[in-house]
Formats: C-alpha cells, structure tokens, sequence
C-alpha cells in the first residue's frame, strides 16, 4: 500500500507530471527523424550523356611524323577542343604570298542523337599565334575542299566562318547560325592559313574551338 501511495505521489508530483511529456516529445522527434531519413533515402536522379559531340576529324595527327600538321585535343564533355597548328615557313622575307597550309576535315561535330537539334554558335578562343599571318576557320555542313589561293571550292557549304590573325586575343563567334544538324548528320570545321613573311622558321598557333547546342 505504501508502494502504490508513492507511486501515485510520484505521478501527482511535478517531476512526475514532467516525464510522460518528454517522452512525448521523445516519440515525436524520433518519427519525425525516421520520415526524414525515408525521404532523403530514396531521392533519385538522370544523367543523360549529349546528343551533340566534337571529334577529332581524319585531318588531325600527333603531330611526330609529319609537318606541318594539326592536333587536336577533344575534351571528356565533348563540347570543347584545343587545337594546335603549325604552318609551313616563308618562302623569302620579301615575298607577299606565302605557302599555305589546308585541313578539310580537322574537326568534327556530330548529333549522335535520335532528333534534330540546332548549333546556336561556335566559339574561338584562347589565342596563342607565332609569326602568323592569317588562318579562317570554317563551319561546313558538308565537307568540301580549297582551292590553291585558299578559297572554298563549294563556299555554299559553309555557312560560317571567322579569321584569326597575330593581332587576335577577343573570343570569336564564327558566322552563319544557327544551323540544324539532323539524327546522325555531322558538320565540319575546315581551315586554311600562312605565316607571316618574315616567319623563316615557320610558325604555330593554338586555340580553343567550342560550340552550343540545342
């Protein structure tokens, strides 16, 4: 009887009104923490690989076999590439007109996807030039090849294009978009350049080439 008294005390008293809350409050928090844990559990997400991709084209080599010649570095996104290009020497510091140097297939942008998307823009950045003269860069939609002065044997077939030059440093967006590339189709980036007329050892260029897509 005593014990049953100090039990009822016990629950009658303060302390005792106090316990049964906090445990409660106990209960709450740990199934508001189980909820909680649920949730973030079972969060899921989609990576989806891109449909439009940059290439090395058939035109680009290491670059030990031969000169001069082109190289080109694609990055693990696809989006981007470092080109570097080396150019034949002058012939005579006094000559106007210098050998020139032709790539029809350097680069390659492909929509390895199962619809059409349009190429908003292609960017040139990041110019590093030695004696050079001039270099224009080309977006072709179908491939096609240069006359011997430089000029585009079809210039239909390439709707964009930009030049570079040893005075170049600004980023340059390439003429001519959008242009849609349809499930499977590709688009070509082609150049041709010189070297200065005082460049007796020939020159190299280097630069960045990165398009945007949707």
């Amino acid at each position: 009887m005593k014990v049953r008294k100090g039990v009822r005390d016990f629950f009658a008293s303060r302390t005792g009104k106090i316990i049964p809350v906090l445990l409660i409050a106990l209960l709450i928090a740990a199934a508001s923490s189980t909820v909680y844990v649920y949730y973030i559990g079972t969060a899921t997400g989609t990576v989806k690989t891109p449909d439009m991709k940059l290439f090395a084209g058939k035109d680009s080599s290491a670059c030990t076999t031969s000169w001069p010649c082109a190289t080109v570095t694609v990055a693990a996104t696809f989006d981007y590439a470092a080109i570097s290009f080396s150019l034949f020497p002058s012939v005579t510091q006094t000559s106007t007109t210098q050998p020139s140097t032709y790539y029809s297939n350097l680069t390659v942008i492909k929509n390895v996807g199962a619809v059409s998307h349009t190429l908003n823009n292609i960017k040139l950045s990041n110019f590093v030039v030695t004696n050079l003269g001039s270099i224009t860069v080309y977006y072709c939609t179908t491939q096609t090849e240069f006359n011997p002065d430089g000029t585009l044997v079809t210039p239909g077939n390439c709707p964009g294009s930009s030049t570079i030059t040893s005075a170049s440093s600004a980023v340059q967006s390439l003429a001519g978009f959008p242009s849609t590339l349809t499930a499977g189709s590709r688009g070509f980036i082609e150049l041709y350049g010189y070297a200065l007329n005082t460049a007796s050892a020939g020159s190299t260029v280097t630069f960045n080439i990165a398009f945007q897509w949707v």
